[in-house]
């Protein structure tokens, strides 16, 4: 059987990529900083005036240059990151919501193509499996109903000339009207059979 990639094992992968990011982008900072130090140690020390103040405020703006576009880098991967991670959960789940919404409303015919082995792909499945179990039970409960319409006349039949016997005879009859009423309220395995799609896209 093959393992399933659980969303706690894609959430540890997308933060994963953001933590990589930005460890990426400490280590440039710093690999900036000591290059910046070894270039200013490397200047002539015959006297202090030798350190001119221009050559430290150069310095030192490459370096804020290069913390501002390192930040920037590290916002843009990491919105990148999270954009991807919520579009690949919240995209399957408001399917499935749409899905699920109209199966209360009585449209058993909806089904979910499941594409996913995570949990988003077990809700698909648990969906599925208790769609097709309602339409299960509304299958037996018309078939039921159609059974014993020959045995409900032949009873009336017999018993033409009993007045307590007919009525209770009618109100059985009502109930299984009713009940019958509700269940063809359901809509059932139509052709072709709709599918929504879950595999991770929105």
């Amino acid at each position: 059987m093959k393992k399933r990639s659980t969303l706690e094992r894609q959430m540890l992968t997308y933060f994963g990529l953001i933590a990589a990011a930005s460890l990426l982008i400490t280590v440039e900072f710093i690999w900036a900083v000591r290059t910046a130090m070894f270039e200013a140690g490397s200047l002539p020390h015959t006297s202090a005036q030798d350190i001119t103040g221009n050559t430290v405020m150069m310095a030192l703006d490459s370096l804020q240059n290069k913390a501002v576009l390192m930040g920037i880098v590290q916002a843009i991967v990491t919105l990148i990151v999270l954009i991807m991670f919520i579009r690949r959960i919240t995209g399957p789940l408001k399917k499935m919501v749409e899905q699920s919404r109209a199966i209360s409303e009585g449209d058993l015919s909806r089904t979910i193509r499941i594409r996913r082995r995570d949990e988003i792909g077990l809700l698909a499945e648990t969906i599925n499996a208790l769609t097709s179990n309602i339409q299960e039970i509304v299958a037996f409960g018309l078939s039921t109903d159609s059974s014993l319409k020959q045995p409900l006349e032949e009873l009336r039949c017999r018993t033409d000339d009993d007045p307590m016997c007919r009525r209770q005879l009618d109100e059985i009859e009502g109930r299984l009207s009713g009940f019958k009423s509700i269940l063809e309220d359901f809509k059932l395995l139509p052709a072709p059979l709709a599918e929504t799609e879950v595999n991770g896209k929105s």
